[in-house]
């Protein structure tokens, strides 16, 4: 397991333990906890670094996001041009509550860099520190370019598109009942017309079949009682010949009545066939909608406001390690 002590550079690398370096009482230091049993054969030995405590809050109103975050953090400190680079800095894995003012006893101590034996420097180190977080601290989120939703700080990608999937199906459903909301009633309407306007068919083809059997009727009678000569040429006769004559003719017009309202059922069906053609296409549309199981996700960093970062602690921090007889060193704190 890689330490912390691999992660300085040589001029910070643990040094050969002694006793405890005599520091003004103005330079503020802390000791981190040793943890875990002793190994066979080591020895305690303390080794300094730079700790930075600070809470971070990341405030986005559009976004829904309000979060508040403790960042604590160890750098190297050492004696070149620039005695504390934050951008090597790693996570400390603890919280202020964990640390201790005193080491413990029979325990050797690292030397102490020079710039670190100097209480001025550390208000320098707190405002690099601040800098250094309002530079490097952010929030990412995922968001759905199809619903427009983000992610929760701290929610992972597979959870976020699990509840988008849930979320994408309940308004998916929502849909489907708007949808159907929308055309039930238009298609009920065309139905109901479709109905009293078959209905309309049969009366008007009944009607016209009684009309042409009537007439076919009347007017083979007169042009037989005529052709036979039973009755002579009269105004009598005159009048029902005309009489039958309409007759045939009122059939032939409703004749034409059947045919036209036919036309209107027949136009009122294919009303009906493309309203529920449109309807199944909206349909199907929001059943093909995006799914959130293979959408590529947008990225989005929020980061906070500098009146957002407050810096809780910036103080030499005692290392505590674990020294074996060939002068390895491992981490005594994790």
């Amino acid at each position: 397991k890689e330490t912390t002590a691999s992660l300085l550079p040589r001029a910070a690398r643990p040094s050969p333990g002694g006793v405890r370096p005599m520091l003004p009482p103005d330079v503020p230091q802390q000791f981190i906890p040793v943890r875990g049993n002793q190994p066979s054969g080591s020895t305690l030995i303390y080794q300094p670094m730079l700790l930075g405590a600070s809470q971070v809050r990341v405030a986005d109103s559009k976004a829904g996001v309000d979060v508040t975050q403790d960042v604590t953090v160890l750098a190297p400190i050492s004696d070149g041009a620039v005695a504390v680079d934050w951008d090597h800095a790693v996570e400390a894995g603890l919280a202020l509550a964990d640390l201790e003012s005193s080491p413990s006893g029979g325990a050797q101590f690292g030397a102490v860099p020079s710039a670190a034996s100097k209480a001025k420097n550390y208000e320098a180190w707190n405002k690099d520190f601040a800098g250094w977080l309002f530079r490097t601290q952010k929030v990412d989120l995922f968001k759905s370019p199809s619903t427009k939703e983000v992610s929760r700080p701290g929610e992972s990608e597979r959870d976020f598109r699990v509840r988008l999937q849930q979320s994408g199906r309940e308004a998916r459903d929502k849909q489907s009942d708007s949808l159907r909301q929308k055309y039930a009633p238009k298609i009920a309407a065309l139905q109901d017309r479709i109905r009293r306007a078959g209905q309309m068919v049969e009366r008007q083809q009944a009607e016209s079949r009684s009309s042409q059997m009537q007439a076919a009727i009347s007017v083979g009678a007169t042009i037989l009682g005529a052709f036979l000569g039973r009755k002579t040429l009269s105004a009598t006769n005159i009048g029902k010949a005309t009489t039958a004559i309409r007759g045939a003719g009122r059939a032939i017009k409703e004749s034409k009545d059947v045919g036209q309202a036919e036309e209107n059922v027949a136009a009122l069906q294919q009303q009906l066939a493309d309203l529920e053609a449109q309807f199944k296409t909206e349909t199907d549309a929001i059943a093909a909608a995006t799914d959130p199981l293979s959408e590529k996700l947008e990225t989005m960093s929020l980061k906070p406001t500098k009146a957002n970062i407050a810096v809780k602690l910036v103080a030499l921090a005692w290392m505590p390690h674990w020294r074996d007889a060939k002068g390895a060193c491992i981490s005594a704190w994790e």
